[in-house]
């Protein structure tokens, strides 16, 4: 029995169909495209700086959170510690109220004077909750100039933390660095003889909330 023969009409409907779904998978080809790229940008134009503790602060802040308990040498991290985090929280808390939100002269990142958010005192009060002797403590330039880069920079030596924070609260800087690797034990070294702070702000992008930055400098 032989075939029936197609007409000419037949055949423009499968080439319309064929056409119709090269069409359709261009259009999900593009589609995919275009999503990757808005996701590389967003990345790119939103990403901030992440947390840094670290022995030296010769050079810049590395991209994932890091600690380092002997100078010179560093590890990173991804998995913080709540039980540690939760503890610096308890000891240090009553001892910190957060503060309004800095003004800086222009949209640059700024220095904010003294330690309104009472970091020395929620790192003593951390010491002492864990058997450690209080150090003295102080805010100085320095500390504030390794705010202002970031953990990163000549200012951030001998030995340095870095926290950015939603608001200028020395608890939350404390519990925070506690949950790193070998944050604890930067925290509770024994051999610590002094440490200084400073705080710097950063104003939000067209008038959106800002924030703060931290660094601890310490010696021993």
């Amino acid at each position: 029995m032989n075939d029936l023969p197609t007409s000419p009409s037949d055949d423009w409907d499968q080439n319309s169909r064929r056409k119709a779904l090269l069409s359709l998978g261009i259009l999900a080809l593009i589609a995919a495209l275009i999503g990757v790229v808005m996701v590389i940008v967003v990345d790119n134009s939103g990403g901030r700086r992440t947390s840094v503790v670290a022995g030296s602060g010769t050079t810049a802040p590395p991209a994932t959170s890091s600690v380092s308990s002997v100078p010179g040498t560093s590890s990173t991290t991804r998995s913080p510690s709540p039980s540690a985090s939760a503890s610096a929280s308890a000891s240090a808390s009553g001892r910190a109220t957060p503060t309004a939100a800095a003004r800086c002269p222009s949209a640059a990142p700024c220095a904010v004077p003294g330690d309104r958010g009472h970091a020395v005192a929620a790192l003593n009060s951390f010491r002492a909750s864990h058997g450690r002797h209080a150090v003295p403590g102080t805010a100085s330039s320095q500390a504030q100039e390794c705010a202002l880069g970031e953990g990163g920079g000549p200012s951030c030596q001998p030995h340095y933390a870095w926290e950015p924070v939603p608001t200028q609260d020395g608890v939350r800087v404390i519990t925070m660095v506690a949950s790193r690797s070998d944050g604890m034990q930067w925290l509770l070294d024994p051999a610590m003889s002094s440490f200084s702070v400073g705080w710097a702000y950063t104003p939000g992008a067209q008038g959106g909330p800002g924030r703060y930055s931290c660094a601890i400098l310490k010696v021993g």
